[in-house]
């Protein structure tokens, strides 16, 4: 930040810059041992100086919070898994829908927003799930493949009965295992 043009005769601010660690340059308020940005009022309005105004937004504590959930959630198994995230917001929702005591233009825009956060999770989950699963195209690929491999690999007397099952597997009313 540049400094605030000084006249010859005010005080130099007393205050210490984060950014750099060196005092401020700016001059400080008359009647005040610091500038505008560090915290000083304003004589002609009367007003008080101090500190400006904490609230908790950077505060260490909230830091350190937001430090876990980031580790936690790079530690997940499957980041990709949305359903907790879903929940939530239907939760939210449903908890919010219950508290309303009347219908009005900021309400309803509340409720969009929140059934567009639920629609795009939805979106973000499918898009997901359609990306990992296989086509049908692949599915019959896969199974030439393996049979290939069968015929060359499983004895003759077995492979019959091996390809039934592998296809029992693979067919979409097969059975599941997940």
């Amino acid at each position: 930040m540049e400094p605030m043009p000084t006249n010859d005769s005010a005080q130099q601010c007393t205050a210490t810059a984060k950014s750099t660690g060196e005092r401020c340059q700016n001059p400080a308020v008359e009647g005040w041992d610091v500038c505008r940005f560090h915290g000083a009022g304003s004589p002609k309005n009367e007003t008080t100086g101090g500190a400006p105004v904490k609230h908790g937004r950077y505060s260490a504590k909230r830091r350190e919070s937001l430090q876990e959930k980031l580790q936690e959630y790079r530690e997940e198994d499957d980041p990709a898994e949305l359903w907790e995230e879903l929940a939530l917001l239907r939760a939210v929702l449903q908890e919010w829908l219950g508290e309303v005591e009347e219908i009005d233009p900021e309400t309803v825009g509340v409720i969009l927003d929140l059934q567009g956060s639920i629609r795009r999770t939805l979106d973000t989950i499918n898009k997901i799930k359609t990306r990992s699963a296989l086509t049908a195209a692949e599915v019959e690929y896969l199974q030439a493949k393996v049979a290939d491999l069968f015929k060359t690999y499983v004895p003759r007397e077995n492979r019959d009965d091996a390809l039934n099952e592998l296809k029992q597997l693979t067919e979409a009313d097969g059975p599941r295992t997940n």
